[in-house]
């Protein structure tokens, strides 16, 4: 069996094509994929990927052009992206939630010539997107029930496999022709990242920045080859392709695939991962089903608990996204199991820094990866410089505006400070709330006080200009009709129990709580608890969970506004 460090690269020097036909070559017969009760040997997975190329190459797909992916979390998604990659063509995965003006938007900034799609749901997405003079030459939906009759653009997935076999048949060596040609700086993924105000930025990585990330990554983790991770995030969002993608490909693991912490949660258990990366959201979801637990006091019953939720076997658990919460950390550190902080975006092709065994200093997001620089400026904003930060940003005329500066220093927006090498991050230089008394106050930190009552979900700060800070509070989905069933309401729904009075008076006290533990400028002195949900779906949330402050603030400028009165 390989080790870690035979499965290391020389990132500079790699391609995503490069690595995975050595993974088809050297470890042929061990698992890849897993999805839907079904699982892929590498070998399986290449000859895959090297049907879907050659399909794509049939509908005249060329390096350099665009595909975009919206699809469920699934092993086609992986499959698709990985063979966009061998013809040197560029896969852009977005998030299926994103409505039919995004889609049209993405498709028509990124210039897509081909569109990947999993089901009857997206394809109704597209229909704005299909209307545009000089639109996509070719879909293709997984689900072939869903193509229209009517559109001689569709074919199904079925199709485009048997077609690129039927290629591969007269001309053997197309796609590993089209895959020796493809350079570390060639770009590897263009992805639509949306800020915390709403605005995307579309960051080019090469396969350069995301081998180099790797790389990094693997040197730290020290992850060994043919282990188990999960996949549950949108692949839009850069710490899922990071970990389940690219480090899968560098690293020689066996992906599991599910679609969101829901199912995530329900499949930890059976699949018992040794890394697991978890968005702040699914950390405190599992530390409230511990909670739920009688007190395990000695190894044995700390061991059970792990167990109970599949984290027994998991090696590394990273955190990152967003701030986690100290209680979560404290947690889990007293059953024995070390959630490491992680920081980074989608321009440094994931985390940059990140605590490690050994050196965990609670309250920072730990020490840069391996050839990687992080300081910070004269304001406090964090700066980074490595092989990870991403080509630069895609413009509307198809260039590539460079995102650093002269020297490769890379502004985050992210203001913090850095001290024995550990990095301490703040906030958004962007989120920071300046009342009109010209004091700042951190929102994660008003937000994550909030969210410690198990019935909060979401919470949102506000008060830039104003007086104090007021929040908007949503129930949380799963806590909240459990938390009702347990004191005796009947209702359970998320609208009727935002209005029910018990569940009023119960958040009333969860605010007050949250002040004690805030200081005088972060005090909430107004709320409003909203009888709905937020999600992607209604553009509230990113793929990876986090508020979108702008849309929040459009959205409910009225109810805002009233908090004030």
């Amino acid at each position: 069996m390989s080790t870690p460090a035979e499965t290391a690269v020389q990132a500079p020097t790699a391609t995503i094509p490069h690595l995975f036909r050595r993974n088809a070559v050297e470890h042929r017969d061990h698992p890849a994929l897993t999805a839907d009760g079904r699982t892929w040997t590498w070998h399986e997975a290449a000859e895959a990927v090297h049907d879907l190329a050659a399909g794509f190459a049939e509908l005249g797909l060329q390096a350099g052009q665009t595909v975009v992916l919206m699809m469920s979390n699934s092993a086609e998604q992986w499959l698709a992206d990985v063979a966009v990659t061998h013809l040197g063509a560029v896969p852009i995965a977005v998030h299926p939630a994103l409505n039919s003006g995004e889609v049209r938007d993405v498709t028509k900034h990124s210039r897509a010539h081909i569109a990947v799609l999993s089901n009857a749901h997206h394809v109704r997405r597209w229909s704005a997107a299909l209307r545009e003079p000089d639109s996509l030459s070719h879909v293709i939906v997984v689900d072939h029930d869903a193509i229209p009759e009517e559109d001689d653009r569709f074919l199904t997935w079925r199709t485009l496999r048997d077609r690129g076999a039927h290629h591969l048949r007269r001309d053997p060596s197309i796609v590993d022709r089209h895959a020796a040609n493809v350079t570390p700086d060639a770009a590897a993924t263009v992805l639509y990242s949306p800020d915390a105000i709403g605005v995307q930025r579309a960051v080019v990585l090469t396969h350069r920045n995301v081998l180099a990330a790797a790389s990094a990554r693997q040197r730290v983790t020290c992850v060994p080859p043919h282990t188990s991770t999960l996949c549950y995030l949108p692949m839009a969002h850069i710490s899922e392709r990071a970990g389940n993608l690219y480090s899968a490909i560098h690293d020689v693991t066996h992906v599991h695939f599910c679609n969101g912490i829901t199912q995530a949660i329900r499949q930890l258990p059976a699949v018992r991962p040794h890394t697991f990366f978890g968005v702040p959201r699914m950390w405190e979801k599992l530390a409230a089903i511990a909670r739920a637990l009688p007190a395990a006091h000695n190894a044995a019953e700390k061991q059970d608990v792990l167990s109970g939720l599949g984290l027994d076997g998991t090696a590394w658990g990273a955190s990152g996204a967003a701030p986690i919460g100290r209680d979560v950390l404290d947690l889990f550190a007293g059953l024995g199991f070390h959630i490491f902080e992680t920081w980074g975006s989608t321009e440094t092709s994931g985390w940059a820094a990140t605590n490690r065994p050994g050196a965990v200093r609670f309250g920072t997001v730990g020490k840069s990866l391996p050839d990687v620089e992080i300081r910070t400026d004269e304001d406090g904003e964090v700066l980074v410089r490595g092989p990870l930060v991403c080509a630069g940003h895609l413009q509307e005329d198809g260039l590539i505006r460079v995102a650093t500066d002269a020297d490769g220093w890379l502004r985050t927006g992210d203001v913090g400070s850095v001290e024995d090498g550990y990095l301490t991050v703040t906030d958004r230089k962007s989120e920071l709330i300046v009342s009109s008394h010209g004091e700042s106050v951190a929102p994660s930190v008003v937000e994550h006080a909030l969210r410690a009552h198990p019935l909060i979900g979401h919470a949102l700060a506000f008060g830039e200009g104003r007086p104090h800070v007021v929040a908007l509070l949503v129930l949380d989905e799963d806590a909240a009709p459990e938390w009702a069933r347990a004191h005796g309401i009947s209702e359970t729904g998320l609208a009727e129990l935002a209005r029910h009075p018990d569940v009023v008076a119960e958040v009333d006290r969860a605010v007050e709580s949250a002040n004690a533990a805030l200081g005088q400028s972060g005090q909430v002195l107004a709320h409003r608890l909203l009888d709905r949900q937020w999600g992607a779906e209604g553009g509230e949330l990113s793929p990876a969970l986090k508020l979108r402050r702008r849309v929040i603030h459009d959205k409910y400028a009225h109810t805002l506004e009233a908090l004030y009165d």
